[in-house]
């Protein structure tokens, strides 16, 4: 690889010259990685892509066409066995998967669960992401089925689906196998790819058998395996998709290229709601060089040139005048000032009353209270929001980093008078969402300008506009109030929480039907899971004109933060070591138990810490959205003070999230996880003034840095419950973990995220 770094530095040096050449940067870079793969890269593993077929009858017509999806060769006649799996006459196995990869691993663990029931040949296994069919449609809180990835729901919604499927096509093989070999099917066995006669060792491809496992109807209750037999489920596989990523032939949504296709930038207003009027330039931006058209949507200007390079610079010459007189102007001083007068409010909705918590604070001698604040953040993903759309007159196809299939139908339906059929949706990878491209709004941009210009069309959204357009995740005020009993645990605890309502503003529906009462303010705490005999808690609804939407861990890394710094606060007060505190109110829970000592243990809790290291720790008990999980956290966090700074130096992190399918995609998901909610805990914050966000890049909504990172170890519990989620478990105790450390370092509460403390 070394002699290639000259030609990457002069890629770079390119980069920076006013009229780069025509191609894409990305193709740049993704020749750059394929030469690297060609020359240098052992590719080991089966290449696996997002197809972006619509139907599997559609991906084997495109196979025996000899043609291609975004890079991903397919060949041969394939057969389809059920909604998830097909194998060709080599016994190549094609397992289809309808959760989008979005870094957490779902490309391999989901696949490990149909291969081994199914007794596939791994070596010989590859992944298509597959759409359109209700087999792929999950629903969640009672809402209507749909596709998508979100709430770390894909483990717990499709383990049984694909342990089915693949059973499926195991007896169906058998079967076949057996008629082949002419045996009965209870003396053979299935390994690898193959059907085996037990007593004499002969045995048959499943490539060999296709034409005969056509004509056999498939067992709609297959026998599983028991989990003895299993030899994929529980194994450290490495991630299939990374040999592609590494050598550059993964694709990502800005990387789509089809033919015909014009680029697009948009503008869009300097206020969080402002909506165009007119362009008043644009005759002149439309003479500048490669512009095609400017395209005026409902919240944006979009300007479609022959590149990306020349419609941004087109972009930033508009001269556009902007009517923001819909919305009244705000500022972040005002909505905290709101906030904080919710909590005084005479008037809350109770979302929860166990016994009598006013009457407990009637004269009590032992009361702690404290108020805490979180703040709206962003998603920031690495790869901004982008789209390729093609409008034609019967059908409607687009491209893209794409979270949810289903909504992208849906809307695109609607605003174009098409059946929602009649929208094709081909997702590719996703550089990050966190739930961001859940939300359409940057595939309706390319949808429009391609309507107006008669060709497919790729809008990108730049970083800028992409922070300062987002959809964000509610900031939260906190008022928790607690009776300490005699023995110093609480007798009656009142917890009050006041924000920006996330279901007020996008579910008013279930917002309503629930009692005016936001699930996703209260997480963890309506369901608290901690002994308290008198309990109330109850939320005020502080609505603002802020577009919010679903975020990686939505409430909980507000909620916990304000209940786990709350119980450590009352360890405190009552002089009570915090783990034991919280043992002694999790004494009815033996999982929760689990893993706060499987945490405490690893991290050496019952003995002091070294000289000028400081410790503290947090527990999560995260119940997946309308209930479909529940995944147990508990994490302890060492950190030194140098000069001032705090240097993270350990986080152990022990997790209960059911069977372990794979092992290291869940260790990675807390080593991510933790990083992720570092970030938010002492460098996230979106502010207003004027009614605009006044962050706009990295520079001023910074990430963690590398070399801040601290060591993390993680426990995976062993457990015997079915796998649950784990995509954004971890995120919420990691705060409430930090502030105390910081708290045993130099006596100071930080109740406010991002804590006011720099980092080494």
């Amino acid at each position: 690889m070394s002699q290639r770094i000259p030609e990457l530095l002069a890629a770079c040096a390119a980069a920076q010259i006013d009229e780069p050449a025509p191609a894409p940067r990305s193709e740049s870079r993704r020749a750059f990685l394929k030469s690297g793969a060609a020359t240098g890269f052992a590719i080991a593993g089966s290449l696996v892509l997002p197809l972006a077929w619509s139907t599997h009858a559609e991906a084997a017509a495109a196979a025996e066409a000899g043609e291609s999806a975004h890079g991903a060769a397919s060949t041969g006649a394939f057969h389809e066995i059920n909604d998830w799996v097909r194998v060709d006459p080599d016994g190549r196995t094609i397992i289809g998967l309808s959760q989008c990869e979005v870094g957490q691993g779902v490309y391999t663990g989901l696949p490990q669960v149909l291969a081994d029931e199914m007794d596939a040949d791994w070596r010989r296994v590859s992944v298509e992401f597959v759409t359109g069919r209700d087999a792929y449609r999950i629903s969640a809180a009672n809402e209507m089925p749909q596709q998508f990835v979100g709430a770390s729901m894909s483990v717990t919604m499709f383990y049984m689906r694909l342990r089915t499927a693949g059973a499926q096509a195991r007896a169906a093989f058998l079967k076949a196998g057996a008629q082949h070999l002419g045996v009965r099917p209870t003396q053979c066995t299935a390994k690898s790819g193959r059907v085996i006669h037990v007593q004499t060792g002969r045995s048959v491809g499943y490539g060999e058998l296709l034409d005969a496992v056509a004509k056999l109807p498939l067992d709609p209750q297959p026998r599983l395996k028991p989990e003895s037999a299993h030899t994929l489920i529980g194994q450290s596989l490495g991630k299939l998709d990374a040999p592609a990523k590494v050598s550059g032939r993964a694709q990502f949504g800005v990387d789509v290229n089809v033919p015909g296709m014009l680029n697009g930038a948009v503008k869009m207003a300097p206020t969080l709601n402002g909506k165009p009027v007119a362009v008043r330039n644009r005759d002149a931006v439309r003479a500048m060089p490669g512009v095609v058209e400017i395209v005026q949507a409902k919240d944006a200007i979009i300007v479609v040139a022959a590149t990306y390079w020349q419609a941004k610079k087109a972009s930033d010459a508009l001269d556009v005048q902007w009517d923001d007189a819909g919305t009244p102007s705000f500022d972040s001083p005002t909505i905290l000032a709101q906030r904080k007068a919710a909590l005084m409010s005479e008037h809350a909705v109770v979302a929860t009353r166990i016994g009598d918590a006013a009457a407990q604070f009637v004269g009590a001698q032992r009361v702690v209270e404290a108020d805490y604040h979180t703040p709206y953040i962003v998603h920031a993903t690495m790869e901004p929001v982008n789209a390729t759309v093609h409008v034609r007159e019967h059908d409607i196809e687009v491209w893209g980093p794409i979270q949810g299939q289903d909504k992208v139908r849906w809307t695109l339906g609607a605003i174009f008078k098409m059946p929602a059929d009649k929208v094709i949706v081909n997702t590719t990878f996703l550089g990050g969402s966190f739930g961001r491209k859940y939300v359409p709004d940057f595939v309706i941009h390319a949808a429009v300008a391609s309507k107006a210009v008669g060709r497919p069309v790729k809008v990108i959204r730049s970083r800028e506009d992409d922070i300062r357009h987002g959809f964000y995740r509610p900031c939260a005020s906190a008022r928790m109030r607690a009776v300490l009993g005699a023995d110093g645990y609480p007798q009656a605890m009142h917890i009050r929480v006041a924000g920006q309502s996330l279901y007020w503003s996008i579910k008013r529906d279930y917002y309503e039907k629930a009692g005016g009462w936001d699930e996703t303010m209260l997480d963890g705490l309506y369901d608290l899971g901690y002994r308290v005999p008198n309990l109330l808690v109850d939320s005020v609804n502080v609505n603002q004109p802020i577009p919010v939407s679903f975020m990686r861990s939505v409430g909980s890394t507000s909620s916990v933060f304000f209940l786990e710094n709350f119980i450590n606060e009352l360890a405190h007060a009552a002089h009570i070591d915090p783990l034991t505190y919280r043992r002694t109110l999790l004494r009815d829970d033996p999982l929760a138990l689990r893993v706060l000592d499987r945490a405490a243990a690893k991290a050496g809790w019952s003995s002091k810490p070294a000289p000028g290291v400081h410790r503290g720790i947090a527990y999560c008990l995260y119940t997946g959205r309308g209930g479909a999980f529940t995944t147990y956290v508990a994490l302890v966090v060492e950190l030194k003070m140098v000069n001032g700074n705090a240097k993270l130096e350990r986080v152990v992190c022990a997790v209960d999230c059911g069977r372990a399918i794979n092992p290291m995609l869940i260790q990675q998901m807390m080593e991510g996880g933790i990083g992720f909610a570092l970030t938010n805990t002492f460098k996230s914050e979106i502010t207003f003034k004027d009614g605009a966000v006044e962050q706009q890049n990295f520079a001023d909504y910074p990430l963690l840095y590398l070399a801040q990172m601290p060591k993390v170890e993680v426990v995976i519990v062993d457990s015997d419950r079915v796998p649950q989620g784990c995509g954004e478990v971890v995120l919420p105790p990691v705060a409430p973990a930090v502030a105390e450390a910081l708290y045993q370092a130099n006596g100071t509460r930080l109740r406010t995220m991002p804590l006011d403390q720099p980092l080494a």
